[in-house]
């Protein structure tokens, strides 16, 4: 009788990860936003074949490297590529700055084509822009973020506010219930909303 308890824990223990592994699959399937791309083929050519704008990767791959191929890529007004080589770029190297912004200006873009725009996307977007706000060392490129910030969501942060209390005052609920308006117009919602309540 040991012996079956023990073969019947071992067997117990041995299925357990394997159901709890397939469980976190499905989830992490489920959870995945469509705007975050699988980059795994970066850098590798499909059976020999090499596309035009793949050129830059055959070579040494390199966050700058992809930066110049993802703006050759939005200027030929390949938006998926473009995302895709600009979210390896920031995998990559996560303080170069100019590659965020290029990342922020192509997920930008991806949100105005949309007809019902994502407000899980909109909240990215906007976390990424106060990454650079706070990040960035030129004066320049703080200027660039705050301005896009203050277009997105009608405010900026301001200037001893902490990022969390800038984001709890910003960000959109995430299950639809106020839809994502660009050019601060959706802050005027939301206080309507608020008013209503």
């Amino acid at each position: 009788m040991r012996k079956f308890a023990v073969l019947l824990a071992v067997s117990t223990l041995m299925s357990a990860p394997v159901w709890a592994a397939d469980a976190e699959d499905d989830e992490e399937k489920e959870e995945k936003p469509s705007y975050i791309r699988d980059t795994s083929s970066i850098g590798q050519s499909r059976n020999g074949m090499v596309a035009a704008d793949q050129i830059l990767e055959l070579g040494v791959l390199t966050p700058n490297c992809l930066q110049l191929q993802a703006e050759q890529s939005l200027r030929m007004g390949n938006l998926d590529r473009a995302l895709m080589v600009l979210q390896r770029s920031v995998e990559m190297a996560p303080m170069d700055i100019e590659a965020r912004m290029t990342y922020c200006q192509a997920l930008e873009q991806l949100l105005t084509k949309q007809k019902k725009r994502d407000p899980k996307l909109f909240n990215f977007l906007i976390k990424q822009w106060l990454f650079v706000a706070k990040r960035a060392e030129f004066p320049d490129q703080k200027m660039t973020a705050y301005s896009k910030l203050f277009d997105l969501t009608g405010s900026a942060p301001g200037r001893f506010e902490r990022p969390d209390k800038f984001l709890a005052r910003v960000l959109l609920p995430e299950d639809g219930s106020i839809p994502v308006a660009l050019h601060a117009s959706h802050q005027k919602k939301k206080q309507e909303k608020d008013e209503i309540k």
